[in-house]
């Protein structure tokens, strides 16, 4: 093998890494934050959500229901990127069953998710957040599998080379 294509796959490993424990550090940040400063983030969204919608329809909307719709479409945008990148992940690291791996792992983050926010004071676990999750997660990992089967870059299994 030639010393360029193992420097290749090196960067290919790592940066599957990379990208994957930056996705659950941003949702554990998220997670860690309280309260107040998670309603203030859902509230620039839900303001500027407000503000378009104004804009296109001349009419004003309820602020709550969009607050809630926010924040449950906050974790499914979280979760597709943790699902996206544990399937490269574990494609890029030769595993053989990538997208179940992707999976598990998804799910167990969620639930450790859910449960961490019991330690933080003016938050509670959600089962509601649960779907989700699972649809964000889902849909990461089903974007992975087209892309692995259609793209030749993302073809590549790295073994322990």
């Amino acid at each position: 093998m030639q010393k360029g294509d193992q420097l290749m796959k090196k960067t290919y490993k790592y940066a599957a890494l990379a990208l994957f424990a930056l996705s659950a550090l941003a949702i554990t940040a998220f997670t860690f934050q309280n309260s107040s400063h998670s309603a203030a983030l859902t509230m620039k969204f839900v303001n500027l959500f407000e503000r378009v919608h104004f804009h296109f329809t001349g009419t004003i909307v309820a602020w709550w229901p969009v607050y809630h719709m926010m924040r449950k479409f906050a974790h499914t945008i979280e979760y597709f990127f943790l699902g996206l990148t544990a399937c490269f992940l574990f494609n890029v690291w030769g595993s053989k069953h990538y997208a179940g791996w992707a999976l598990a792992t998804s799910a167990t983050w969620s639930l450790i998710d859910q449960t961490s926010k019991l330690r933080v004071p003016g938050r509670e676990f959600d089962p509601t957040d649960f779907p989700f999750d699972i649809a964000g997660y889902l849909l990461g990992i089903g974007l992975a599998l087209v892309l692995t089967k259609t793209l030749p870059m993302a073809k590549v299994k790295i073994s322990n080379n």
